[in-house]
């Protein structure tokens, strides 16, 4: 098209004055560094993201059924068998909650204390966890397990720590005897979770059976965790178990059980996307100074062009397209470098994480073509929009 064809020798023409070249060389860097640390900055954001789903995922079952009434049920309620025949379902674990106090030495505090057996290692990866001893002191020998954040709340650093454990017998309970009521156990410090601070300051595993007898809650159960294949239908599964287990009890998707956290988080990566924006209105209007400059430098180019009958139009289109063309070089040179720091980022791991990020080295990155197309999208259209408005009140101002 004759316009582009302006626009180019316009941009690119070695006549034009240096200050201009200047102008339009910011222009191009005050587009392109943006997009790029747009680009950066999401594939962070869902690298992080990522990194916690797949932290959380170890303590969150992909289901959970429980009680729809109530905090416990019958153990032998539910046929644990038939749920492994479900479609879909890998594993299928149960587990019993109490909470207790902890106490070691002189130092006390209340947690919420998980029952669990070797079955629950199947369907939850919580073994990967362990930053020392071993899951099977819980599983198997009856001891306890901690978070590390919750350890050093009482001071139980060294594994083979005897921790006592104080929990409600709700059997035995007595308005008349309180302390009747409460059930004592001597544990031995079995492992050490060691995953990020909120898990480790609430996390307190030992055996179904221990806390069973603990709170005096014999055949009892607070849930099933179940377990289910990748890329499966979480809906039609959930459906099944439903159909399975009947009305007296609810069957939930993590993703509904963490939907305060999700939610939070879309909101979050919505105002990440909206900073961006706005940023790219700051950018463009470094492409307004360009094509200010260009249009005043040009008047006697744009006085021949009129004179050789060149309608209102077709000069307003090309000094549209010097602004698109700078937008679009910019852009697209700033989400190629936005790109290659991911990338080496990803690979290279370039950037550490702070001083006790214990589960990862490096900031976590994770590319996402349609983030890296919005980001595009949003500054393209940004430009397009602020070259329209200032050519044409540039040209009406000065009456070109």
């Amino acid at each position: 098209m004759l316009w582009s064809k302006f626009a180019r020798r316009y941009m690119f023409s070695p006549k034009s004055h240096s200050v201009i070249n200047i102008i339009v060389a910011v222009s191009l860097v005050a587009v392109a560094v943006p997009t790029a640390a747009l680009v950066v900055l999401l594939a962070v954001f869902n690298g992080l993201n990522a990194t916690i789903e797949e932290l959380y995922s170890a303590v969150d079952a992909d289901i959970e059924i429980l009680a729809e009434r109530g905090q416990t049920f019958e153990a032998d309620a539910i046929d644990l068998d038939a749920l492994r025949k479900t479609e879909g379902v890998v594993a299928v674990a149960p587990y019993i909650e109490q909470s207790v106090m902890l106490s070691f030495g002189d130092r006390h505090t209340a947690v919420t204390l998980r029952g669990i057996d070797s079955l629950y290692c199947d369907a939850l990866p919580i073994a990967s966890l362990i930053g020392r001893g071993s899951i099977e002191a819980a599983t198997v020998d009856g001891d306890i397990v901690l978070g590390y954040g919750l350890a050093s709340d009482i001071g139980a650093y060294n594994l083979g720590s005897e921790v006592a454990l104080y929990a409600l017998n709700r059997k035995q309970l007595s308005t008349l005897l309180p302390m009747s009521g409460l059930s004592r156990a001597k544990v031995q410090l079995g492992g050490i979770i060691d995953s990020n601070a909120d898990i480790d300051a609430t996390l307190a595993l030992t055996s179904i059976e221990r806390l069973q007898r603990l709170a005096n809650y014999p055949d009892r159960l607070s849930g099933i965790v179940v377990s289910v294949a990748e890329n499966s239908d979480k809906r039609a599964i959930c459906q099944a178990l439903e159909d399975s287990v009947g009305e007296n009890y609810k069957v939930r998707t993590r993703e509904e059980k963490n939907a305060s956290m999700n939610a939070i988080l879309r909101m979050e990566k919505v105002a990440v996307l909206l900073i961006g924006a706005l940023i790219a209105i700051v950018a463009a209007l470094s492409i307004v100074g360009s094509v200010v400059m260009l249009l005043t430098d040009k008047r006697r180019d744009i006085a021949t062009l009129r004179a050789m009958g060149a309608d209102r139009a077709l000069i307003r289109n090309i000094f549209v397209g010097e602004g698109i063309l700078l937008t679009m070089l910019g852009t697209a040179v700033g989400a190629i470098v936005g790109i290659g720091l991911s990338l080496g980022q990803e690979h290279f791991g370039w950037v550490g994480m702070p001083d006790g990020g214990a589960i990862i080295e490096s900031y976590p990155v994770e590319l996402r073509a349609d983030d890296t197309l919005l980001v595009v999208a949003i500054f393209l259209l940004i430009g397009i929009a602020v070259s329209r408005l200032t050519v044409a009140h540039t040209l009406r101002k000065k009456s070109l």
